[in-house]
């Protein structure tokens, strides 16, 4: 036998058969790309089991879990760009909420479609009742998957109420203001946007009158 060599889709004929083997590979290639946009990631049982029982007093969810956690792939990225951009702060909530405005950014103007599944299922989470809701909590990666999830979704449709009233002006500022720090960039926050200011309390957070100071959090 010979061997047409692929690194998804490798094909093997015997003598005579090079041909009729190339044409089916680039067949079979040709609709690999058609599903290889919608086929999602092999994840654990085990992670897709703790999702699965997080969300299952919520109702149907959505979409398919696989899918979501594929969609997330994109907020990684989006931690990479704040690294390349020097827009990191070292405060992890302040670090997750910019990740969070540049990820919808992104498929705001990539990918609307996908920026719609990403507020379906940031609407649905953010329904989680976790027990800790103080920044303070999520700074010490407490409160569990139920937590960070409902944290993502509150942090997202965040960004998408910053996007809707000032567009990428968030980002434009974020970047003239590098390198961020912590107090830095909760100050560009709140003084940008004073409603900020209370809904940061809400997740127990103080700020100092004006932003001046770097932001405390309640213990």
């Amino acid at each position: 036998m010979r061997a047409l060599p692929h690194p998804h889709l490798p094909a093997f004929f015997s003598e005579g058969g090079a041909l009729r083997a190339k044409a089916l590979q680039d067949y079979l290639l040709s609709l690999r790309e058609v599903y290889v946009r919608y086929a999602p990631l092999t994840y654990p049982e085990r992670l897709l089991h703790r999702l699965r029982e997080v969300l299952l007093p919520l109702g149907p969810p959505p979409g398919e879990i696989p899918a979501f956690l594929d969609l997330n792939l994109g907020h990684e990225y989006a931690h990479a760009v704040q690294v390349a951009w020097r827009l990191r702060t070292g405060a992890r909530w302040l670090d997750e909420f910019v990740a969070n405005y540049l990820f919808l950014l992104g498929l705001r103007r990539a990918r609307p479609d996908l920026a719609e599944g990403l507020l379906a299922w940031s609407e649905h989470l953010a329904r989680l009742a976790p027990e800790k809701r103080r920044l303070s909590d999520y700074e010490r990666r407490r409160g569990g998957l139920e937590g960070a999830l409902w944290f993502q979704a509150r942090f997202t449709l965040m960004a998408q109420a910053l996007w809707e009233k000032d567009g990428d002006g968030l980002l434009l500022a974020l970047l003239e203001a590098a390198p961020l720090d912590r107090k830095r960039g909760h100050r560009l926050l709140v003084e940008r946007y004073p409603e900020l200011r209370e809904w940061f309390r809400g997740f127990g957070l103080k700020a100092a009158p004006g932003g001046a100071s770097s932001p405390r959090q309640a213990p």
